[in-house]
Order: C-alpha cells, then sequence, then structure tokens
C-alpha cells in the first residue's frame, strides 16, 4: 500500500473515531418524555428508552416527531413481561400520526418534488405504537430508513408507512388492526420489506408508484386481501418518473378471508375479501416462491385496473372514466409459486372461485409480456382467448 493510501484510510478512520466520540446516548424512563430527549439529541445520538406507557401531549399531531438526521430510537422491550415490557406509544388529545420522521418544513401535506430538504438515516426499533387514527410508523422524503422490529396497534390508515422515502428496510415488526393496509409503500424507491408479520387488517402490505421494492419472508395473514400491487389510480401520491421491478418472493400469504371493514368512501372498501396476491394494473413485477394457500376467492389475481374498477361499478370502465396512467397488466413473471386450497368460497361475483385469476379487456389493457411458469395449483381461470394462462413472456 502506498503513502497517499496510507495517509487517507488514517483521516477516514480518525475521522470515524471523532464521529463517534461525539454522538451522545439518552435514556428516557418511564415517566418521562421521549420527545424531550428526541427535541435535546443531535445528529448521530441515540436514544435508549425503558418500558412503560408513553402519552407525549407536547406535539397536537404526532406522538413523536423526528427531523434530526442521523437519530437511533431504541425501545428497550423486555420479553415475557407482557405488555409491562413494552415501550408503548399512546395517542394522546388529537394526534393522528404515532410516530413521524420527515425534514422539518415537509408535513403530511408536501407532495412528490415540493419538500426543499430531506432526512437521513433514520433508525427506530423495539416501540409498540398504539390506535393512532391515520398512520402508526411513517417515513416521508427520508434517505435511509430502518424500521426493525416494531408493533403497530389498530393505528386506523396504515400500520407502517413508508412513503416519498428511500433505502429502506422494514423488518421483523408486526402490524395488525388497520382499516386501510398493515404497511403501506408508497412512492418510494429502493425499499426492502422483510420478515414481518401483517394480519388482521383490510390489506396486508400495500405497493404504488415505487421502484424497486423487495418483499421477503414475509408472514401475510387473516386480511381481507394478503398483498395489493396497485395501479396508481389508487396512490394519495405523485407518481415517480419510473415504477416497477416489485418483487415478491418467499413469502406465506393464507386465510386472507377476514370481511372488508374499510370505511365506506376509501378505494380499499371496494376490494372483496378472500385475496392472496392482487396485481392490479401495474406491470413489471415479479411474484416468486410465494405460499398461498386458504384464501375463499382467489390465490394470485392479475388484473386490468379497468376491468377491476368495472367489476365494482359498471360505470367505472375505461371510457367513462379514464385511467392516469396505463391500465394494464404487462410484462409480470408468476412462477414456481404453491397455491392450495384457495377460491373454496368466493364472493356473489361472475367470477370463480381459483387459485389463479388472470382478467384483461382488450383493446384497453391488451396485457402483453406476462409470463406464468411452473406454478403448483388446481383451478385457474383466463381471459385469453384460448382460456390458458399467458406465456407469451415467458
Amino acid at each position: 500500500m502506498n503513502l497517499r493510501c496510507t495517509r487517507a484510510l488514517l483521516v477516514i478512520a480518525m475521522f470515524a473515531t471523532a464521529t463517534a466520540a461525539n454522538a451522545a446516548v439518552h435514556r428516557v424512563h418511564s415517566g418521562e418524555s421521549i420527545q424531550a430527549a428526541i427535541d435535546g439529541a443531535s445528529s448521530g445520538d441515540t436514544i435508549l428508552v425503558e418500558p412503560g406507557e408513553y402519552r407525549e401531549a407536547g406535539n397536537a399531531d404526532y406522538g413523536l416527531r423526528i427531523s434530526t438526521d442521523n437519530l437511533r430510537l431504541i425501545g428497550k422491550a423486555k420479553k415475557g413481561r407482557g405488555e409491562a415490557g413494552k415501550v408503548r406509544v399512546i395517542q394522546d388529545g388529537t394526534q393522528h400520526t404515532g410516530v413521524y420522521a420527515a425534514p422539518a418544513a415537509c408535513g403530511p401535506e408536501v407532495q412528490v418534488g415540493d419538500c426543499p430538504d430531506e432526512l437521513k438515516d433514520f433508525y427506530i426499533r423495539g416501540f409498540t405504537v398504539e390506535d393512532f387514527p391515520r398512520n402508526g410508523i411513517q417515513t416521508r422524503f427520508v434517505d435511509g430508513f430502518k424500521i426493525i422490529r416494531n408493533e403497530s396497534v389498530r393505528n386506523l390508515h396504515n400500520g407502517l408507512y413508508p412513503t416519498i422515502s428511500a433505502n429502506g428496510l422494514v423488518s421483523n415488526n408486526v402490524s395488525y388492526g388497520s382499516e386501510d393496509t398493515a404497511m403501506w409503500v408508497a412512492a418510494s424507491q429502493n425499499v426492502r420489506v422483510i420478515g414481518n408479520e401483517l394480519r388482521d387488517s383490510v390489506i396486508g402490505l400495500e405497493v404504488n408508484v415505487s421502484l424497486d421494492i423487495t418483499v421477503k419472508h414475509n408472514d401475510i395473514h387473516d386480511n381481507s386481501v394478503g398483498i395489493g400491487l396497485f395501479h396508481p389510480n389508487t396512490a394519495g401520491n405523485r407518481q415517480l418518473p419510473v415504477m416497477g421491478n416489485w418483487v415478491v418472493k418467499k413469502n406465506d400469504v393464507y386465510d386472507n378471508n377476514t370481511p372488508n371493514f374499510a370505511p365506506p368512501a376509501d378505494f380499499q372498501a371496494g376490494l372483496p375479501s378472500g385475496i392472496g396476491i392482487l396485481v392490479l394494473g401495474v406491470s413489471d413485477t415479479v411474484v416468486l416462491k410465494n405460499n398461498i394457500e386458504g384464501n375463499d376467492f382467489v390465490g394470485i389475481g392479475v388484473l386490468g385496473w379497468c376491468t377491476a374498477a368495472e367489476l365494482g361499478d359498471p360505470a367505472r370502465n375505461c371510457v367513462n372514466s379514464p385511467p392516469q396512467a396505463d391500465p394494464s397488466a404487462n410484462n409480470n413473471l408468476i412462477k414456481k409459486n404453491e397455491l392450495s386450497g384457495n377460491g373454496s368460497n368466493p364472493p356473489p361475483l361472475p367470477l370463480p372461485g381459483v387459485d389463479v385469476l388472470y382478467l384483461q379487456t382488450p383493446p384497453f389493457e391488451p396485457g402483453t409480456g406476462n409470463c406464468f411458469r411452473r406454478n403448483e395449483l388446481t383451478t385457474y381461470f383466463s381471459s385469453e382467448a384460448d382460456g390458458e394462462l399467458p406465456t407469451d413472456g415467458c
């Protein structure tokens, strides 16, 4: 190694040591304020929170508000002690979201491209967030985030909600009791969703208007719909310039038969229950090696957006209600999935209950480049002229 390289490495090492030395650890005990510790912390600091109930009354909108770069929030939950061993952030007064991480000037009303800043490197682990009327843990305009081993309980819109964020990991969390989704990845890039349990909600996991999303090894059950990969018409955020490359792999998706309890005005209210994975008017997705069983209507459904919308309301077709983006489901790979026991109790629709459902309406939805290959299944229904599942993309 030459002298110049050696000096460069020494400078890097000295900088890293100085940075670590300047970082502080803030400890919060039951009865104290987590938000006060957040407000007093600097970039690089860690906040350690002891078990207890925390009702943070200082902010009318959020249980906890994070706007400082590179903060680590760690709840020191203790297993085996039930509720007493949890770090519980509980809704207080008018607060609508439990934990909100975003730049100081960018609230939920700020759209894609309108925030002048971004928050860097947010980390949260070991928190239980309960009973907020909107969202449990939400990131917005965050680059670099990790949401690990948390619990979202009855947060009514979305339990875990990385939105307009990038380069993130959502891992080994439990989320349940949401009237919208247990976890929604929206308008985000390069997000990994790994090893979570998502249950007892209208939708277990929803993805839309995003790029490079990986969904692996999750346990998704007892929702109305297990996984929804949805057309931009379902999003409240603007579209990204490039969207797609969503990989759904090696998940267990089962018994998603909970009656739909979404508020009537919401898009989700129109979804029939009993669906494992729904690919709805999106393209360039991979659904691979999942175990999908016991869903009363459909194991895997690939539908055009207009076709699905018209099933719910005959007036909402591509002519009367043109979508904002291509309604066709194209270039999707559905491969090596194991499907069993799906379709045994379908809703009163003009469609059969099956392991795999493929349904698009030409010419609005030509459905090109799709590939169904080497799936283990018993029953299927296809709108293709020959009645077979498409393989032109294989």
